[in-house]
């Protein structure tokens, strides 16, 4: 017997995602997996509760602050999403899915296609920047139906 057609949707943003796919015999989706980061919803200012180093300039006596390259709070961020990217690499050597769907924030979106592998890139179908991760599954339905219109 051929195996079936299986279409993934990853909705995600920078600390939740899940993976659905439509089921099998009748209307809804399946939950594939859910991932979700308790690290990403801790504001900057208490991932990086120390003081700032701090320096002296070489012409004058005044010292200030050295600000951090990256904020804390959008590196955790991109890791969650990195590790979300390596999930679906992998699924995708595996050949668990066919296509792709992503629905994510801008910026979500952007990492995200930027640490798919050459596998997982070519299944996605579309992916489109916005934020459904708080959207009842029963409602997404009219979000791919407005893909299909397009």
């Amino acid at each position: 017997m051929a195996r079936r057609h299986t279409i993934w949707i990853a909705i995600a943003d920078g600390s939740r995602a899940r993976i659905v796919a439509p089921r099998n015999e009748g209307p809804g989706f399946d939950i594939v997996s859910e991932m979700s980061s308790a690290e990403a919803h801790v504001p900057s200012r208490a991932i990086s509760a120390d003081r700032p180093g701090r320096t002296q300039e070489s012409g004058y006596s005044g010292r200030h602050a050295i600000e951090p390259r990256q904020d804390p709070h959008q590196e955790r961020k991109a890791a969650f999403v990195r590790g979300l990217a390596s999930q679906l690499n992998e699924a995708a050597e595996q050949e668990r899915f066919d296509e792709l769907i992503i629905f994510a924030p801008p910026r979500c979106l952007a990492e995200l296609r930027g640490t798919l592998g050459k596998g997982a890139h070519k299944k996605i179908k579309a992916a489109v920047p916005k934020d459904l991760t708080k959207l009842p599954l029963s409602e997404l339905h009219r979000h791919l139906e407005a893909l299909d219109q397009t």
